[in-house]
C-alpha cells in the first residue's frame, strides 16, 4: 500500500470520527425556585444576583434530561426597560453525570445557553441552544421568585 493511501486511511480513523459527530436535538422545559440578592435598585437601574434551583419536566428530551436538575448563579441588570443577565449553570441527570453551561440574557432576544464541558455521558459536549421564561408565580417569600422556562437547541459528543 502506498504512503498516500495509508496517510488518508489513518485521517479518516483519527479525524472522521469527530467531524461525524451526530448532532442531537434537546428539548423542555423546567422549573426553578431562585434567591435573589439586590445589590442596587433605583428609577435607573436594578442590579442583583441570583441563584436558582429547579428541575426538568418529564418530557424532556432526550430522554437523559427528563428530571434533571440545575443549580445556576446569574448576574442580572434591568436598565431603562432592558434585561440583561450573564451566569454558569450545572445540569446533574438522573444517573449523577453532569454539564456545565453558560446562559446569556441580551435585551429583545430569547436566552442563549451555550455548553462547556461534561462529565461521563456527557464528557466532551459542545451546543447551543435557547430559553426563554413562560411563567411565573408569586413569590413566597420576599427576595425570591418562582419561575418556568422552555428550551431547545442542538448538542453533539464525541
Amino acid at each position: 500500500m502506498s504512503k498516500v493511501i495509508r496517510l488518508a486511511l489513518l485521517a479518516l480513523v483519527v479525524i472522521a470520527p469527530t467531524l461525524w459527530a451526530a448532532e442531537t436535538e434537546y428539548s423542555g422545559s423546567f422549573c426553578a425556585h431562585a434567591k435573589r440578592t439586590v445589590l442596587e435598585s433605583n428609577a435607573d437601574v436594578t442590579i442583583y444576583l441570583q441563584e436558582y434551583w429547579g428541575i426538568s419536566t418529564p418530557a424532556s428530551a432526550p430522554k437523559p434530561l427528563e428530571n434533571a436538575t440545575v443549580h445556576c448563579i446569574q448576574y442580572v441588570r434591568n436598565m431603562n426597560g432592558k434585561h440583561t443577565a450573564k451566569g454558569a449553570c450545572v445540569w446533574v441527570d438522573s444517573t449523577g453525570d453532569t454539564f456545565t453551561g453558560e446562559t446569556e440574557d441580551v435585551p429583545d432576544q430569547p436566552g442563549v445557553w451555550t455548553f462547556l464541558t461534561g462529565t461521563g455521558k456527557w464528557k466532551g459536549i459542545k451546543g447551543v441552544g435557547t430559553y426563554k421564561t413562560v411563567s411565573s408565580g408569586k413569590p413566597a417569600q420576599d427576595g425570591t421568585i418562582l419561575f418556568c422556562v422552555e428550551r431547545s437547541g442542538k448538542y453533539t459528543l464525541p
